[in-house]
């Protein structure tokens, strides 16, 4: 078993990996090793027009699989049909710049603008937009969402705020965030347990659905810069370090942390856990998709991505993975199915 903070190589060999690891040889991996996995690597791209800017992204999976992502330049939330990959907008209106995207059980589309200071509620079927100014005017630096079960929708402000929207009232609720400056991506359990990190204060916090309360945990010394962050089914939350190219796990019921170091260069950002249990991570550092496997404490390189695309947003549908690369106006596609056998 790998110990705390020890360097995980992303080797073409699962084999090979293990030996190393049997041999006390993980640290010392040899360049030539690291790379794509040559049978895993199928990406397709989808080029928007040029000024779409994607970020934030969410998949519905329903009778008419749809991939749906902010467009910021655009000011509208972009439809790409996952079966024909065709795009398609819908306008927020002038000055909008949304930012996060969730999508709640009702079916309805929540975008956060933080240009415009307001959640902005989509009806996919008609088109039909609806806004929720934040209590004040209070400037909450609007970041990500998430919804439950009962369509209460959570949400970030970078600013120091956490929120939640009773979509069913419209009422939306603020409360000052543990920390301070810095809560971005959340992340909920199917169990309903919810948690953001906060950027500025190198924690993840615990959220409650209801009341607000959260909890703060500390990420690790020498794990720094929480961007990305995931929930895997035992309950364990998953987060990408983006300032020390680490991938870090906490396990709440232990509140403890464990870390791996990904590499000179890496730059992890999108996370999410496969049913496997295996943890993919979009790395902005070296352009590439990575997959983690916690058991063996190793992993490979999934995909190469766009060059300094900034892929930061990522949604699974099926055995397809969608891929928002911003800086290239781009959305990568990964095929994720397994690799036919010779």
């Amino acid at each position: 078993m790998m110990k705390r903070m020890d360097v995980v190589p992303f080797l073409n060999s699962g084999r090979l990996a293990a030996l190393c690891l049997a041999l006390g040889l993980a640290a010392a991996a040899p360049a030539a090793a690291q790379g794509v996995d040559p049978s895993r690597s199928r990406v397709a791209s989808i080029a928007l027009d040029g000024s779409a800017l994607p970020g934030g992204l969410v998949a519905d999976g329903g009778d008419e699989p749809t991939v749906w992502f902010t467009a910021a330049n655009r000011s509208a939330v972009g439809e790409v049909d996952a079966a024909s990959r065709t795009v398609g907008y819908i306008a927020l209106g002038h000055g909008a710049k949304p930012r996060g995207i969730a999508r709640c059980p009702n079916g309805n589309l929540y975008a956060l603008d933080p240009a415009l200071n307001v959640i902005h509620e989509i009806t996919p079927a008609t088109e039909e937009v609806r806004r929720f100014p934040m209590p004040g005017g209070q400037s909450a630096d609007l970041h990500s969402a998430v919804c439950t079960q009962s369509n209460v929708l959570l949400f970030t402000g970078y600013n120091g705020w956490v929120g939640r929207l009773d979509t069913a009232m419209g009422q939306v609720t603020l409360s000052e965030a543990l920390g301070g400056r810095g809560p971005a991506q959340m992340a909920i359990s199917p169990s309903g347990a919810v948690y953001f990190v906060s950027y500025a204060s190198n924690t993840i916090v615990r959220l409650d659905a209801a009341s607000l309360k959260q909890d703060a945990f500390a990420l690790p010394q020498g794990v720094e810069g929480p961007k990305g962050i995931a929930i895997d089914a035992g309950g364990r939350v998953w987060v990408s370090a983006f300032r020390s190219a680490r991938l870090a796990r906490f396990d709440p019921r232990r509140r403890a942390w464990d870390a791996w170091l990904l590499g000179d260069g890496a730059r992890p950002h999108a996370v999410a856990v496969e049913a496997s249990g295996s943890v993919l991570v979009t790395d902005v550092g070296r352009d590439r998709l990575l997959r983690f496997d916690p058991a063996a404490g190793v992993g490979v390189t999934v995909a190469q991505l766009s060059d300094k695309g900034q892929a930061r947003s990522m949604a699974r549908l099926g055995d397809r993975l969608w891929i928002t690369e911003s800086a290239v106006d781009r959305i990568a596609v990964v095929d994720l199915s397994p690799a036919p056998s010779n």
